[in-house]
């Protein structure tokens, strides 16, 4: 019985063993709308389906950190009288820099938090429903223009002085963060100029329902500070890797398989030192409600970068994404809602 049961995890080993020589065109997509413009410094972010996102109580969670920011997106959809239940675009927390010990917290989260909202049924719509129903103040420059910023909440407690605003990029997107946030869409470039972000986030579906972005460097450098996902398990994760991105689209229906997808790329060093703890996780994978007929992951490899490619029945996604410090969320989509990847 325990030779039959180690049987999966050495088959999976050595069909990863066996895909590390994968041809790199295989895997290659245009980049995701959401990191083509997103600030250099976002260290974490979770991109989704804006219907699931809307509802589900475990993606507020992402915001427990800055209820402000909640409650600006609120006001904002709110006015725009958008349907979580019909809406199909994307929503994206980003989550800006690493906190620093020692500084206010309530005002540091909310100045680390911004919200962009993409692809939405009708963008014009939004861009209406901003300018008719708040008052413009200011301007954000982005792109080499200035464009108009419109008041959405402002908190002035002892405790904390907010300013959140909205803005426009021209393109339809919708960005929405305090101040301090929105100023850095125009200060530090965007994560698509990052050479690392870019190389792994050509090996991920840019149309998955469900992505995700983390710097693990920089959060291993930062673990001190508990704001971001569970850093229990980014431990596990060696140094030198500076993005890793992940895609999950669900399956048709209750009980099909989902795809997955995973990309790192950092330092040479860094992609050898992942390529056994990708092993283990394939091994892990494959001892978890194995699928009969599955094919076996695929797994590329090049110097700087490794990607990951399988299909995963619920239990297994659990498991990647508790490895990947992640919320184990339930990525349940209802048939024929998520947009094709």
């Amino acid at each position: 019985m325990r030779r039959l049961a180690h049987r999966p995890m050495l088959a999976a080993a050595a069909a990863v063993a066996c895909l590390c020589l994968a041809p790199a065109c295989r895997f290659r997509h245009p980049l995701p709308g959401w990191i083509q413009d997103a600030p250099a410094d976002s260290v974490a972010a979770f991109s989704g389906q804006a219907g699931w996102m809307l509802t589900h109580a475990n993606s507020q969670d992402l915001l427990a950190r800055a209820p402000e920011a909640g409650q600006a997106l609120d006001l904002f959809l709110q006015k725009a009288r958008i349907n979580p239940a019909t809406e199909t675009g994307r929503l994206t927390f980003h989550f800006l820099g690493v906190p620093q010990p020692g500084r206010a917290g309530a005002a540091q989260g909310l100045g680390q938090v911004l919200i962009q909202l993409d692809q939405f049924q009708h963008p014009k719509a939004l861009l209406a429903a901003l300018a008719n129903a708040f008052p413009q103040e200011g301007q954000l420059r982005m792109d080499g223009r200035e464009w108009p910023l419109y008041v959405i909440l402002d908190v002035d407690t002892p405790k904390l002085q907010a300013h959140l605003r909205a803005a426009s990029d021209g393109r339809g997107r919708i960005w929405i963060g305090d101040l301090s946030a929105l100023q850095r869409l125009a200060s530090r470039g965007t994560l698509a100029s990052r050479p690392d972000v870019a190389a792994a986030a050509a090996w991920i579906s840019p149309r998955a329902p469900f992505q995700g972005y983390l710097q693990p460097e920089a959060l291993l450098t930062g673990l001190a500070a508990k704001a971001l996902p569970d850093q229990g398990a980014l431990r596990d994760l060696p140094r030198g890797l500076d993005a890793l991105l992940w895609s999950v689209t669900p399956g048709s229906g209750p009980g099909q398989p989902n795809r997955f997808e995973l990309a790192l790329a950092g330092s040479p060093e860094g992609v050898a030192r992942i390529t056994p703890w990708i092993q283990r996780l394939v091994a892990a994978v494959a001892a978890v409600q194995p699928t009969p007929g599955a094919p076996a992951p695929e797994v590329m490899q090049e110097k700087r970068r490794v990607g990951l490619r399988a299909t995963l029945t619920d239990a297994q996604l659990k498991l990647v994404m508790e490895k990947l410090g992640q919320p184990a969320f339930s990525f349940s989509l209802s048939p024929g809602s998520a947009p094709a990847a």
